[in-house]
């Protein structure tokens, strides 16, 4: 296998060419755009937004808390110190009261308007579009959550968020709410663990409302120049399976499949080769692009060695997508005769990923559907992930994602060797 692994990278190598133009032609677009459109982003323009949420609460707290007390000291389990950690912590914190002192605080005012309501005028509002969402909490909210960490069992009860649209602004709001519940989350649980609730702890998660050092603000907001690297990144190097891909019907127009047959060499050997050398390219690419754009407009500044770790761990897993991409598409490809079906077929492929995967317009212009189905798109899973990285820089956040993109990537290799045609079999 390492014979056809050598022979695809010098084959790229020595088209000296194509190899200008995949290092460069990224690099000149990320600077062109970062430049051409740093105006919308910059400090002078920071957007004034005006979000409205109708919030209807349901739910008895303090009758909740009670019986959740009730429970705990009742409890032949609990030592009696976590007892009394307990019950301090959730009467200082108690999950509906700290949600919403936290969405109408001083912070949250001067760009949000929450109004409490019941459910039929926050339904009104939404439909007359006088609020852009509403949040409802239900009944039985508190006992569900508290029961759910501390006694382990299943939630029947959750926060209702809904809205007229998708939009930007709903995205924006939903987004806030989940941050923070995920924080307040956090606390019960270390208090579950024998820790206490600290009430300061419980707040937005950075990039959202909370107010951060200068230091610390700029090293954890996305940059218009570090998106354009994330999306241009990312795109090109989904073009190399294509690219590579597409190489196959030049090979067996060549009759070097054919030879490698007759050699009597492991057919799949043919395949894994070209696996292998789109999994070592995509990464040497997509990571020049990376130090590339921090060299030239120093994306990166600043960012800590942490950051890098868990952006290079993003890039391999990609990288392994794209190579997985590219097998199923070399098998593809083997089976066809007409080179240019194969080649336009590549293309669409390549187009619609793009396209749902968030590469070529913004993810939330789309419908939600759509965007659950980009998800599942490699450049579009890794898109989601890299945003989220650059912000919260969180690796407990990564493994579910990059095991979902290994996963898939996996299955494309296995499809691939099921698709790739036995001796006498290619097209």
């Amino acid at each position: 296998m390492l014979t056809f692994l050598k022979k695809d990278l010098l084959l790229f190598w020595r088209d000296r060419k194509e190899l200008l133009i995949v290092i460069t032609l990224p690099l000149l677009i990320i600077v062109v755009l970062s430049f051409a459109l740093s105006g919308l982003f910059g400090e002078d323009q920071s957007e004034n937004y005006d979000l409205s949420l109708s919030v209807v609460i349901e739910d008895n707290e303090n009758e909740a808390l009670e019986e959740f007390i009730s429970s705990v000291n009742q409890s032949q389990e609990l030592p009696e110190d976590v007892k009394e950690a307990l019950t301090t912590g959730v009467r200082e914190a108690p999950p509906v009261e700290s949600l919403i002192q936290f969405l109408m605080s001083p912070d949250m005012e001067s760009w949000m308007t929450v109004e409490t309501m019941s459910e039929s005028a926050a339904r009104e509002s939404v439909e007359n579009e006088s609020k852009n969402a509403m949040l409802v909490i239900p009944e039985g909210y508190t006992t569900s959550l508290l029961n759910r960490i501390y006694f382990e069992q299943e939630a029947e009860t959750a926060l209702e968020f809904s809205a007229k649209d998708t939009a930007f602004e709903v995205d924006m709001i939903q987004s806030i709410i989940q941050g923070f519940v995920d924080q307040m989350n956090l606390q019960y649980v270390i208090s579950s663990a024998g820790g206490t609730i600290d009430p300061a702890e419980v707040q937005m998660p950075v990039g959202g409302i909370e107010t951060l050092e200068e230091e610390q603000s700029s090293s954890l907001t996305i940059g218009i120049d570090q998106y354009f690297t994330i999306s241009m990144g990312v795109l090109f190097v989904l073009f190399l399976a294509s690219t590579i891909a597409s190489r196959t019907g030049s090979e067996k127009r060549e009759h070097t499949f054919s030879r490698v047959i007759l050699s009597n060499a492991p057919p799949l050997h043919f395949l894994f080769g070209k696996t292998s050398s789109t999994f070592i390219l995509a990464f040497l690419q997509i990571l020049i692009i990376f130090i590339g754009s921090h060299l030239i407009l120093g994306s990166f500044a600043d960012r800590s060695l942490t950051f890098w770790f868990g952006t290079i761990l993003i890039l391999l897993v990609y990288s392994f997508s794209i190579a997985g991409l590219t097998s199923i598409l070399t098998s593809i490809s083997l089976q066809i005769k007409n080179q240019d079906v194969v080649d336009g077929l590549f293309m669409g492929i390549i187009m619609l990923f793009g396209t749902i995967g968030g590469s070529f317009v913004p993810i939330y212009v789309m419908p939600q559907w759509l965007r659950q189905i980009g998800e599942f798109t490699p450049n579009g899973q890794t898109l989601a992930v890299l945003m989220e990285w650059f912000q919260y820089e969180n690796f407990s956040a990564l493994w579910v994602p990059l095991l979902i993109l290994a996963g898939l990537s996996a299955a494309a290799i296995m499809g691939s060797i099921l698709l790739y045609p036995k001796k006498g079999e290619t097209s």
